[in-house]
């Protein structure tokens, strides 16, 4: 392991790219951000850490509760929003509603949720350094960061049970 010092850190940190919309890979290619909620509903939100290995977690995902589909030289930002608008909840006890949030992760998984841990913590966009398998242009995660996408609050579908109204990732009592 080498450690670094002050002036070679604030070198590497000032070469940095700046640009949200683009990223280094780790293979030096230069890696886009997806971003066309017209056609998917989705809108981008941000580079977060995963959580399975944070303290007192249990191995719980930051996107936990949801689906996964992982698709090995295939993943797309746009199959894994595909995926995940259908599945979760919806007002007839279906599951055709879209999920929330939606993140890929080590270039191949994507992972649909309707919450996203508290404990996942936004990361500069330059972190999720994956390109994707499936288009080497995009970005789709990293090594335990993901790539995550939320839902548009205008397709978002609320659904209720047992006197519970959900909204997204958002929940009320409903007074019976």
């Amino acid at each position: 392991m080498r450690l670094l010092t002050t002036p070679t850190l604030l070198l590497l940190l000032s070469t940095w790219p700046a640009s949200p919309a683009a990223a280094q890979s780790q293979s030096g290619l230069s890696l886009t951000i997806y971003n066309d909620p017209s056609t998917t509903g989705y809108t981008y939100h941000g580079c977060y850490n995963e959580t399975t290995d944070l303290p007192n977690t249990t191995g719980l995902r930051a996107l936990h509760g949801g689906k996964v589909e992982i698709e090995p030289g295939e993943m797309t930002v746009q199959r894994c929003l595909q995926h995940c608008s259908s599945g979760a909840g919806d007002a007839q006890g279906g599951n055709t509603a879209k999920f929330q949030f939606a993140g890929l992760e080590y270039a191949r998984e994507c992972w649909c949720a309707t919450a996203l841990s508290g404990l996942s913590v936004k990361l500069a966009d330059e972190e999720c350094d994956l390109p994707c398998e499936g288009n080497k242009s995009q970005a789709c995660g990293g090594n335990l960061k993901l790539t995550v996408y939320t839902l548009n609050s205008a397709t978002r579908t609320a659904w209720s049970t047992a006197g519970f109204v959900v909204v997204g990732a958002a929940m009320s009592l409903a007074l019976m």
